[in-house]
């Protein structure tokens, strides 16, 4: 982890509010070229378009896994194995 990407990992976004905080510093972050998009990897256990976003560090090269949280599901942002 670096400046340029995240200082934590989010096991949940415990609130709305939490999760368009956070929402709104990924899309700050991938505006200014500090992280971009990978891939999507479909999972295909709730419907066709359900899965993780992964995202790469453009400096430290750190790759992160995004599930959208999604009514009681509070979803996750967790740094790559």
């Amino acid at each position: 982890m670096c400046n340029n990407c995240f200082e934590k990992e989010y096991n949940s976004f415990p609130s709305e509010k939490d999760w368009l905080d956070f929402d709104l510093e990924l899309t700050q972050k991938l505006g200014s070229n500090k992280i971009k998009n990978l891939e999507f990897k479909r999972d295909g256990k709730r419907d066709k378009d359900d899965g993780e976003y992964i995202y790469e560090c453009l400096t430290c090269k750190q790759k992160w896994k995004l599930k959208d949280p999604d009514y009681s599901f509070r979803g996750y942002f967790l740094k790559t194995k």
